[in-house]
């Protein structure tokens, strides 16, 4: 699961500095990427609670369209990363 972790990790590192410097099709190509990879670590885990994942989510979602690329960027890197936490 590590591995799983790790590529999500990466994916989520890329969407953020896409994101940040303006690059937002390849910013979501790699947000696209890190939820592919974050589905089925969400299934196993068992600590996260779903219904703040889901809010999280859904202010990632509002952020981008609303073209707030800098809010989408921060929500990923400051709350959407502790979800990756060990």
């Amino acid at each position: 699961m590590s591995d799983q972790k790790a590529l999500c990790r990466e994916a989520l590192s890329a969407a953020v500095v896409g994101f940040r410097l303006g690059m937002e099709g390849q910013a979501s190509e790699n947000l696209a990427k890190f939820v592919d990879c974050f589905l089925p670590l969400l299934q196993e885990a068992k600590q996260l609670n779903v219904d703040e994942v889901n809010h999280l989510f859904g202010e990632v979602l509002a952020a981008q369209s609303r073209k707030d690329f800098l809010r989408v960027a921060d929500l990923l890197e400051y709350e959407i990363s502790r979800l990756l936490a060990d």
